[in-house]
């Protein structure tokens, strides 16, 4: 696949259905700046694929090897529909067991992005399937994961092999209400109550990890105020720790001041300079001579 638009859109349908705004602006912004202004506006046109679309994308990345299979399937059923009925029986089995595997694959791939494939989206996943499986040219987008909008099943004329005038796109990825938009009015009611259980499992599994995330927060804060609780328990024994020393250290200088004893202040006998063993004290001498001595 040479085409640069080809080859983008490839690229910007392998990521999440979260992610494929983000991702197509700044492509479409990468492709500008190359130069590329035509590439750049298409890209920027691409609307974000609804989640069964996206799911029949990943197919091609997913297993290629089963979904070449279903496309040959296909094709085996349209070459022997009127010319061997009998063979073409037993191909249709076998393009129906590929298209449940591929169609259980596809709800799979959606699971695990948070979402619940109820049975209108197998149903989505399955025209679509089926619809680009009998088209050469959206068989080709379908094996390189690059469809970019929903289609509807074809008829039973289309897989005999008559032409294929039928084949729609549906606008906005949206599946239609049936072929040639006729339906009775029981079966739209029946298409409207499906997509009402799927906006409401849309809305259960949002719900769901918002619940998610906010649990997690609340884990966060509670192990964070355990965290300061044992910080002040800590500082608190601490603090009751330096008050035990505090009174210890008055305890002590109180009995010092009552004993007499002060630390550097120890008086001792007087010591004259020059004294010693060969000098008197001048008093002494006065008395010796008789000057101030009384008998």
């Amino acid at each position: 696949m040479a085409d640069p638009l080809a080859r983008a859109i490839e690229q910007l349908y392998r990521v999440a259905p979260s992610a494929f705004t983000r991702e197509r602006n700044a492509k479409a912004t990468a492709l500008r700046k190359a130069g590329q202004p035509a590439q750049a506006h298409a890209v920027s046109q691409l609307r974000r694929p609804s989640a069964p679309l996206w799911a029949t994308n990943q197919l091609a990345h997913e297993d290629p090897k089963r979904l070449a299979g279903f496309i040959d399937s296909v094709e085996r059923v349209r070459r022997t529909q009127l010319r061997d009925p009998r063979a073409a029986g037993e191909a249709l089995q076998r393009q129906r067991a590929e298209l449940d595997a591929l169609v259980t694959q596809a709800g799979d791939l959606l699971a695990r992005q948070g979402y619940r494939a109820t049975s209108a989206t197998h149903r989505r996943i399955s025209d679509t399937l089926l619809g680009a499986a009998v088209d050469r040219h959206r068989a080709q987008e379908l094996r390189e994961g690059r469809l970019t909008q929903e289609l509807s099943a074809p008829g039973f004329e289309v897989l005999a092999g008559a032409p294929r005038g039928n084949l729609r796109l549906v606008p906005g990825g949206q599946a239609p209400r049936g072929q040639e938009g006729v339906r009775s009015r029981e079966a739209e009611r029946r298409a409207q109550a499906e997509q009402e259980c799927e906006r409401r499992d849309r809305e259960a599994a949002e719900l769901e990890r918002a619940a998610a995330a906010r649990q997690s927060a609340a884990a966060e804060v509670a192990r964070e105020a355990e965290e300061l609780a044992r910080k002040l328990t800590s500082a608190r024994a601490r603090v009751r720790e330096a008050q035990r020393a505090g009174a210890l250290c008055r305890r002590i200088s109180n009995a010092r001041r009552s004993t007499g004893f002060t630390s550097g202040h120890v008086s001792w006998p007087q010591v004259v300079e020059g004294d010693g063993p060969d000098q008197e004290h001048p008093r002494t001498q006065g008395s010796r001579d008789g000057s101030r001595f009384i008998q």
